[in-house]
């Protein structure tokens, strides 16, 4: 992801153009899933009234402005006062992280669905009360086999640190996780943009991370938030040091981090793509200098770095009696076709049709159809039937649908797994009741958050679309182009696949980049904030001031 500069001449930037059209396309669907959503908006688990949405997305619009006419205000008494700048900045990150936690603790939810697989085995494991994971749900599921041997790994530190209570130590790791997230998304947000827009994704975080949808619920897609992020600040940070010696380990952990990404969430893998996709199409490869020799050599670390993990990850699982199959020879595993199958299907919902979307009845025709060869081809039949059903306009129709659902939840599907809703949280402590009422399903305050979620949902992805009308040098960098290509990447595969808004989840530090890039675009561009253009020069025309 070899970036250029700011300021790069204009034949430098030429080279660059298919990661920019690329990313232009993504800008044109999601101004496409706004603008449909609010026309005739796709609902997930819940109702969300379009007024109450767009009310909030108003006052978090204002509450974007003050902020950056804040930060911009302040950032030169910060740069004067170094020692002020990190005790305060010291205290902010202390407070979130205890608020994180605090608000983990008061909504832990009893583990549910495919959640109640891994915390049970892990806990059985923990304990001692199991040898091995459960092997009919793994077989089946073998893509989390790594979060369940991790989550047991993590019960026994804490087991033998005394702690007894596992659905607590479970919410703590999970609000560790998030705040870490929130923490890399600040760090890229530096490294691209500077300290100012830095502090400015904090706002957006804090109400998609810091009060995650999914905050209640240990599982894949909160751990996974984690790695696309860290992926990117690896490779931001290999980018900027000047030696190979510097840059070959940030690689290597790129590659490593890429591998157990995959294992917990294998939509991870896109992030990995969509660089060498930017890398590929990088002016240094129409040389043959010490660009070229340095980006290939980038690549195939990053790479072999990947497949390297991706091999001693399978080799630990095999290891010991916790899974209790072949991980690799293994016939009950759903075929990459089954979710082909899966996302060509329509399922009712309480609010509108569910589109490709998980069902029972498909998980278990595919588990009868035979060994591997035959499950991969009855889903490939399945799916080629029910798109021949549709016809040609009717399968186009059917993922434009499909599209405006996926984007449309801004609680990215939250209590649309299981059959728990608010009354189930763990606590019955009264000041964690009332967190509860605003976080839980059915609860008075939950349509209140609902719509604080909408509405930024709804600016995010307004902002995202932004470079459709305004192409600035920092949002036009080879590095954001990779951050958009992911996303399309990773639309294109959920479009195709089995899909929800949860599944976009993993991915919402990159949506938090991109919309606060194109926010302060657009405010250097107002009358007063002009020179807070200086914020967003970026590292390579600064000196490290910002």
């Amino acid at each position: 992801m070899r970036g250029i500069s700011a300021t790069g001449s204009t034949k430098r930037r030429s080279y660059s153009l298919l990661p920019a059209a690329a990313g232009l396309a993504f800008c044109a669907i999601i101004l496409w899933c706004l603008a449909g959503n609010l026309m005739f908006p796709h609902y997930g688990f819940f109702q969300y009234k379009t007024p109450w949405a767009l009310a909030a997305a108003g006052a978090v619009l204002l509450l974007m402005t003050g902020l950056y006419f804040v930060l911009r205000g302040v950032h030169p008494f910060l740069l004067r006062h170094r020692l002020l700048s990190r005790l305060g900045s010291a205290a902010l990150w202390a407070g979130l992280f205890a608020l994180q936690v605090r608000l983990a603790y008061a909504v832990r939810l009893p583990a549910d669905w495919d959640a109640h697989a891994i915390h049970s085995s892990a806990a059985g494991l923990a304990l001692g009360t199991q040898e091995s994971i459960d092997s009919g749900y793994f077989s089946q599921n073998p893509n989390n086999i790594l979060l369940t041997l991790l989550l047991a790994s993590w019960f026994s530190l804490v087991i033998s640190l005394g702690v007894t209570d596992l659905e607590m130590a479970a919410a703590f790791l999970n609000a560790v996780v998030l705040f870490a997230g929130i923490a890399l998304t600040y760090a890229a947000a530096r490294m691209l943009g500077g300290r100012t827009l830095a502090a400015f994704t904090l706002l957006p975080a804090t109400i998609f991370v810091l009060f995650s949808p999914w905050l209640g619920v240990f599982y894949s897609d909160t751990v996974g938030l984690l790695f696309p992020v860290l992926i990117l600040c690896l490779l931001l940070a290999a980018q900027r040091v000047r030696s190979l010696a510097g840059r070959i380990p940030l690689w290597v952990l790129a590659g490593t981090a890429g591998a157990a990404g995959y294992g917990i969430k294998p939509t991870v893998l896109i992030c990995l793509l969509a660089a060498g996709i930017t890398a590929a199409c990088s002016p240094a490869l129409r040389g043959r200098g010490h660009g070229a020799s340095v980006l290939l050599l980038g690549a195939a670390v990053v790479a072999g770095s990947f497949f390297a993990g991706h091999r001693l990850i399978t080799a630990v699982e095999q290891q010991g009696t916790a899974v209790g199959f072949d991980v690799e020879a293994n016939p009950n595993a759903l075929p990459p076709t089954h979710f082909l199958k899966v996302g060509a299907h329509l399922v009712p919902g309480k609010y509108g049709p569910l589109y490709g979307s998980y069902n029972e009845a498909d998980v278990r025709s595919t588990a009868s159809a035979g060994d591997p060869r035959e499950k991969f081809q009855h889903g490939l039949d399945a799916y080629a039937e029910r798109v021949a059903a549709m016809g040609p306009g009717g399968y186009v129709s059917f993922l434009n649908n499909k599209l405006l659902w996926i984007t449309g939840d801004g609680s990215f599907f939250a209590w649309g797994e299981g059959v728990l809703d608010g009354d189930d949280f763990v606590s019955d402590d009264p000041v964690d009741q009332s967190i509860q009422d605003v976080f839980g399903y059915g609860n008075p305050g939950f349509p209140w958050l609902f719509a604080l979620w909408q509405g930024t949902w709804f600016i995010i992805l307004g902002l995202v679309a932004v470079p459709l009308f305004l192409r600035t040098p920092t949002l036009m960098l080879p590095e954001v182009s990779a951050l958009r290509i992911a996303l399309l990447g990773l639309l294109v595969f959920l479009l195709l696949s089995e899909g929800r808004a949860r599944f976009l989840y993993l991915y919402i530090p990159y949506f938090i980049l991109l919309a606060s890039l194109s926010f302060f675009a657009v405010m250097d561009r107002v009358p007063g904030g002009r020179d807070a253009g200086a914020a967003l020069a970026g590292p390579r025309q600064r000196s490290g001031s910002d």
